[in-house]
């Protein structure tokens, strides 16, 4: 689930989390996990998420880095089953698995003004403008940057929710409705795909914390199969090349590996 601030989510969220006795992965749980795995203060992944990062803390996390530490943690998060992600790139990432409802609660600019007013307390209407508009720009470059999508397609979302129009219980009933769905229980087969997710996003995330610009391996491209991982790309000398094989196979749910990586020298090479 994804939301405007000041769009009444958090209570949509809330309502449907208890209703479908579902854990509600908080903001703070990811922010701590991505922490750990990108080695930095917490302090650091939510100034990079909501804009305010500096430049030295955007050297530290660049797009590209947090981009494969989200996707991992996110997937991972998925995996447990009976979980309900607010943000954090969860829509996107969960596209492609059938038994995953991604929704995005929205409303109008003057209604999200006067929700934020009263929630911080904030008596200046211009004031609490500002804070919207930087929010709304921060999530959409930091998806843009990390996922190159507009979080505001509807096409990433299999209901998309105005809570001007729908009360915060409707819109619960509405999401609960859909998850209960038979279009979205979990079988096997959609727990497969979420498991083969899964293991390329950690994957990637290891070779890309190994082999970083200019090591010598590029345009790595990762492909899970029931366990049976697909290892395309290029790399500057066939030792590289079994490195990144090798690399892969110690990751946990690798059960084989098949190295296609391409070893190229001259002007293709890195």
């Amino acid at each position: 689930m994804t939301r405007e601030m000041g769009s009444g989510g958090r209570q949509v969220a809330q309502l449907v989390g208890q209703r479908l006795g579902l854990t509600l992965v908080r903001h703070e749980l990811v922010e701590r996990k991505l922490a750990r795995s990108l080695q930095v203060p917490a302090a650091v992944v939510l100034r990079r998420f909501e804009g305010g990062a500096g430049l030295r803390e955007r050297w530290q996390v660049g797009a590209r880095r947090l981009a494969h530490h989200m996707a991992e943690e996110i997937l991972a998060l998925a995996q447990r089953d009976n979980v309900l992600i607010r943000g954090w790139g969860a829509c996107v990432l969960l596209r492609e698995i059938p038994h995953a409802v991604r929704v995005r609660l929205c409303a109008p600019i003057e209604q999200r003004v006067g929700r934020v007013m009263a929630c911080r307390l904030i008596c200046d209407r211009a004031a609490a403008l500002r804070v919207i508009e930087r929010n709304d720009a921060a999530h959409r470059h930091t998806l843009r940057a990390a996922f190159a999508v507009d979080r505001e397609d509807p096409l990433l979302y299999d209901l998309v929710l105005n809570t001007a129009r729908i009360s915060i219980e409707a819109c619960a009933g509405l999401v609960c409705d859909l998850a209960e769905s038979r279009g979205f229980r979990a079988t096997e087969a959609s727990q497969a795909i979420l498991r083969d997710r899964a293991l390329e996003a950690r994957i990637r995330t290891g070779l890309y914390e190994r082999f970083t610009a200019g090591t010598g391996v590029a345009g790595v491209v990762v492909t899970a199969r029931g366990g049976r991982v697909f290892l395309g790309g290029v790399a500057i000398h066939p030792t590289l090349a079994r490195d990144a094989g090798a690399l892969v196979s110690t990751i946990p749910g690798a059960e084989a590996v098949v190295n296609r990586i391409e070893v190229v020298r001259g002007p293709r090479g890195l």
